[in-house]
């Protein structure tokens, strides 16, 4: 126990305490290494709680151990802060929490020079002398009460549409991409210099930042989408910083198992107990994640390339490629069928019970969009494929809906063999999206539409759109919608899909993207979707039929959207979905990744179905 900790306990008690522990032994290893490991996480913004985003203090809780024990963390960041500020809070917020550690961030505020005021500031807040001084204060008074430190160097900032409005003045120079930066990279610099000299721990997140967005040559909205704040994505950046350098130079700490994410592609990355089971392709598009089991267990992919929605009439096909050995190879990439009018794109799939294998997909004409509705050309319908010998062979391509589709988002086999396929569609007046089902009744040759399921909205992505389906515990059916509005909306079928009730808001909080749902072999469910942003997509469960939904976890992250799951066996899903962070109109790229069930499945209390 170090001399700051013996401060906690009267002279006597701790007296006592040692003899016990030390003397007579009568104290397990586990009750002497309960008392937490403290970390105060001393800065600004970019420190302090952010809504949704997970800053690096909360990725440093989650994430690191002490001694095989969770650490204390103690978030001392407030927004606006320098450090003259933060000198004036030291003692109450970092000295007085008797922290074992302290990590020391500050520099933009510091740097900043008001040049929107009136009159406008031509001097930083702080001049870069006190900065130093202050920092060095700081790592002084804790090196003398044995506390470890680290300082970081802020993040780099960046021009933005609010970022240039206030500040494209001299001194900082807006005509230069990187001009933002002319002072604060001094203040950068004096961090390193004051942590050489107190000799303290260094991490640089600065440098990290500009070497990041020098490998992937993506734009530093991708880390910083304000200009100022890191995101998810940044602060990740941060956290791993911190970790690796936490493990080198402080005893007994370290990073918990299963906490390394890695990389599919330059953008995205996933979870670290998922596997990457993404396949390659001689194209520069893929566009489907769609998943579907073979006879013998394999696994289809089916997408299509070579070109996303563009290209000449015929040239963009649906293609498929099968892996027999868990997602380490996959065979050869083979068409699976193809619209001589049309561009034949993002497909999804269903297997039936008796083996067949279905493709939904679009075939894109054009689109267009004049005063406020659709144009009389705009095109895009949705067609349908069979094989019935395991994807060796499949149907001639038949026209489901005419009209201009959005995409297709999985299928159901309901109880009573119907096949079930939700999409939406552009309506008039104004142009708006709805949605609706396409229904083959068991038996049945040819297909019937479900009535419309229309919220009202105006524009091209607007209404009610991209929807999934799946089957309740009562045969019921249930769709969950794409908005704009913040949550999902939902509607009910007790005919298998061929008449649905109005469409009402639920609680599920999405971004204006789709999801996907199926159903576990022991009857719970799996939905995957984007809760806050296309940028992490998120994993729940729930145990009475989507009634409530366990916390949702982040299985990806970097651009990751339009889900598809599947259960390739009991407790193991695979997901499928898209990575665009290049656009989607020319490499969009179809990524999968396998997971297994257990750590995630956290559902809500039960409720009765």
């Amino acid at each position: 126990m170090s001399p700051r900790r013996r401060e906690r306990l009267p002279v006597q008690l701790l007296v006592f305490v040692t003899w016990m522990v030390g003397a007579v032994g009568l104290l397990p290893d586990s009750a002497r290494a309960a008392e937490p490991f403290v970390v105060v996480a001393f800065g600004d913004s970019v420190t302090a709680p952010r809504g949704r985003t997970e800053v690096y203090p909360q990725l440093l809780a989650a994430e690191v151990s002490h001694r095989g024990n969770d650490i204390e963390i103690v978030n001392a960041g407030v927004g606006g802060n320098t450090t003259a500020l933060a000198k004036a809070r030291f003692q109450k917020d970092v000295l007085d929490a008797s922290p074992d550690l302290v990590i020391l961030m500050f520099g933009i505020n510091d740097a900043a020079v008001d040049v929107w005021k009136d009159p406008p500031a031509s001097k930083p807040r702080v001049s870069l002398e006190s900065f130093r001084r202050n920092l060095a204060d700081m790592a002084s008074e804790l090196k003398t009460r044995e506390v470890e430190v680290v300082l970081m160097t802020p993040n780099p900032i960046y021009w933005t549409d609010t970022t240039r409005e206030l500040y494209a003045k001299a001194p900082y120079l807006p005509e230069e991409p990187d001009g933002f930066n002319v002072i604060l990279r001094d203040y950068a610099q004096a961090v390193r210099e004051v942590a050489a000299e107190e000799e303290v721990g260094l991490v640089d997140v600065f440098t990290a930042f500009e070497e990041e967005l020098d490998r992937s040559q993506a734009q530093p909205t991708s880390l910083v989408r304000d200009g100022m704040h890191p995101d998810d994505p940044g602060q990740r950046i941060i956290a791993d910083l911190l970790i690796d350098h936490l493990g080198s130079a402080v005893p007994d700490l370290s990073r918990k198992p299963f906490t390394i994410w890695h990389r599919s592609g330059s953008k995205v990355t996933m979870h670290p107990r998922a596997t990457d089971v993404t396949h390659d392709t001689p194209h520069p598009a893929v566009l489907g994640p769609a998943l579907m089991k073979l006879d013998d267990g394999s696994v289809l992919s089916v997408y299509s390339t070579p070109t996303s929605y563009g290209g000449k009439p015929g040239e963009c096909y649906i293609a498929g490629r099968v892996t027999r050995d868990g997602g380490e190879t996959w065979e050869a990439e083979r068409e699976l069928t193809r619209l001589p009018e049309g561009r034949a794109a993002h497909p999804t799939g269903l297997r039936t019970r008796s083996g067949a294998l279905h493709l939904f997909f679009l075939g894109y004409v054009r689109f267009g969009w004049n005063e406020g509705n659709p144009t009389d050309d705009t095109q895009s319908d949705l067609w349908t494929a069979k094989s019935d010998d395991d994807g060796k062979s499949w149907s001639e391509p038949e026209r489901i809906f005419e009209g201009y589709t959005g995409s297709t988002n999985g299928a159901v086999e309901t109880k009573s063999g119907a096949i079930v396929v939700p999409f939406s569609h552009y309506v008039k007046d104004p142009g708006r999206l709805v949605s609706r089902t396409a229904v083959l009744a068991t038996g049945e040759s040819s297909w019937e539409l479900g009535n419309e399921l229309d919220i009202g909205g105006a524009g091209d992505h607007d209404g009610a759109l991209e929807p999934c389906v799946y089957e309740r515990r009562d045969g019921r059916l249930r769709m969950l919608i794409r908005t704009t509005r913040g949550v999902l909306w939902d509607s009910h079928s007790g005919d298998d899909g061929l008449s649905w009730s109005p469409a009402e808001p639920t609680d599920i909080v999405s971004s204006p993207s789709p999801t996907h749902v199926v159903r576990l072999s022991d009857g719970d469910l799996a939905m995957v979707w984007n809760p806050f942003s296309r940028r992490q997509l998120h994993l729940a469960f729930s145990s009475d039929d989507g009634e409530s939904w366990g916390p949702p976890a982040s299985v990806a992250r970097g651009y990751a959207t339009y889900p598809f799951v599947q259960e390739h066996r009991p407790g193991e899903l695979w997901i499928g979905f898209i990575d665009a962070h290049q656009g989607w109109g020319t490499t969009p790229r179809a990524r999968h990744l396998k997971i297994p069930v257990e750590p995630f499945r956290k559902t809500a209390s039960r409720k009765e179905p």
